[in-house]
């Protein structure tokens, strides 16, 4: 996502200026306006040029007051805001702010102290466009991409954005990492072995251009398995967006499973868990997406949750495509992730 950050009603040391932080580290474009509160550590994102820089972003992140984040989505032309509330705050607003937050359909990030005075005085609606951070709890301090917040202010501008732009039901390619959408190395852990496979980013340039979402679903089991930590996973996947990025392409949302094979989780594919969470965060219709990757579990994947699962020869692929007369031979089979993306524009269009 590309977010713009107004960094001067961002508490220093606070949960929001942590998860700002982590979205940085998991690769996100960041765009910071105004000038950083003293303390602040989001000082290496200010630009004081920003405001001329003037590109749409696609989610406003700013403190607890409505207007001045309203009056920024509007310049940077922001499709959604997401803010960092707290019960004070929220009571003392005047008309001017209620009126951004009704006018942005503003989402909302809160504590969970704060929970009962959102409930008495937001009406239902509202409540919808909240999330709350994690439980409080001792902790080391990780690598800010590992963090419980930036996950929930991850999904909350996805959230946002979805229901600000789009509307439900959309048909998304969802698509594996390894061997479909890079080269093939076992356990990648190093940024810098990242290689995109050919015709890739044109492939899901064209697939975002005609409005249809892209979604990396990832088993990385090197975490569990103590191979590597989930930062080394995080630091991936970010070169990858910014890879991407620099092609025209931004991927709307990555979910990875860090567990070993043997965990029993739901999230891990085939499991479906992680589809199913991003379908409901960016109003994805199963039933018309596509799941594709270079192994029968992300075929297994895709049709668990009713989508169409597709295998593509790269990577493992070939490999895999070999056991598909055991299968039935009725799932689609495709040389590569552009063939198979044809195919998806084509069946979305039909």
């Amino acid at each position: 996502m590309r977010l713009g950050v107004h960094v001067p009603t961002i508490a220093p040391r606070s949960r929001m200026e942590d998860a700002v932080a982590g979205l940085d580290a998991r690769g996100h474009a960041l765009l910071a306006v105004g000038r950083p509160a003293p303390g602040s550590h989001l000082t290496g994102l200010e630009k004081p040029d920003a405001a001329a820089a003037g590109g749409a972003i696609d989610v406003l992140l700013a403190g607890p007051r409505a207007l001045p984040a309203a009056w920024w989505a509007a310049r940077l032309r922001a499709q959604a805001v997401v803010l960092a509330l707290d019960a004070r705050t929220r009571a003392a607003w005047g008309l001017l702010d209620r009126w951004a937050w009704d006018v942005t359909g503003g989402f909302g990030v809160i504590d969970e102290a704060d929970t009962a005075h959102f409930l008495a005085h937001a009406p239902e609606a509202e409540r919808e466009r909240l999330a709350l951070w994690p439980a409080t709890g001792e902790r080391a301090a990780p690598d800010p991409s590992t963090l419980a917040e930036t996950d929930v202010l991850e999904r909350a501008c996805e959230r946002a954005l979805a229901r600000r732009s789009a509307g439900p039901g959309r048909a998304a390619l969802f698509v594996d990492r390894d061997g479909t959408l890079v080269e093939e190395r076992h356990h990648l852990s190093d940024p810098n072995d990242l290689s995109l496979l050919p015709r890739v980013a044109e492939s899901l340039r064209a697939v975002r251009a005609a409005g249809h979402p892209v979604v990396l679903i990832s088993n990385q089991a090197g975490v569990g398995r103590g191979l590597f930590p989930e930062e080394r996973v995080h630091a991936v996947m970010a070169r990858l967006r910014r890879m991407l990025r620099a092609e025209g392409v931004e991927l709307d949302a990555v979910r990875f499973c860090p567990h070993a094979p043997d965990a029993g989780c739901d999230c891990r594919k085939p499991g479906g868990r992680l589809l199913r969470e991003a379908a409901d965060d960016l109003r994805l219709s199963l039933r018309d997406s596509v799941m594709v990757g270079d192994k029968w579990i992300d075929v297994d994947a895709g049709r668990g949750v009713g989508a169409t699962g597709v295998l593509v020869r790269t990577g493992h692929g070939a490999e895999e495509a070999g056991l598909a007369a055991e299968r039935g031979g009725t799932d689609p089979v495709f040389a590569d992730l552009p063939a198979a993306a044809r195919w998806f524009l084509e069946r979305a269009d039909a």
